[in-house]
């Protein structure tokens, strides 16, 4: 059961990092579009913080954004939640 529980949390951390990359990529194509843009240290930054530099966004690209950011937040719950397992079994079973 231990072992289940690792195989879900590496999975959850791989599907984490997934949509994470995945939303980057949607917002500096969302603000390449919108503004024209360049390079800059903003765009930069926009690869850490992605959830929280969103301005006012057309709604099919906010939408493909917001999924993003839901299935990250889905795997990190799952994450949490298999980490849980994990140390909870590994305790109880010496």
């Amino acid at each position: 059961m231990r072992a289940f529980a690792i195989v879900i949390l590496v999975l959850a951390a791989a599907g984490a990092a997934a949509s994470w990359i995945v939303a980057v990529v949607l917002h500096l194509r969302t603000t390449r579009t919108i503004s024209g843009a360049g390079r800059g240290p903003l765009r930069l930054l926009a690869i850490l913080a992605w959830p929280f530099a969103v301005k006012p966004l057309p709604a099919h690209h906010a939408a493909r954004m917001n999924k993003a950011l839901v299935a990250f937040v889905a795997c990190l719950l799952l994450a949490f939640a298999a980490t849980s397992a994990t140390t909870n079994l590994s305790r109880y079973s010496r």
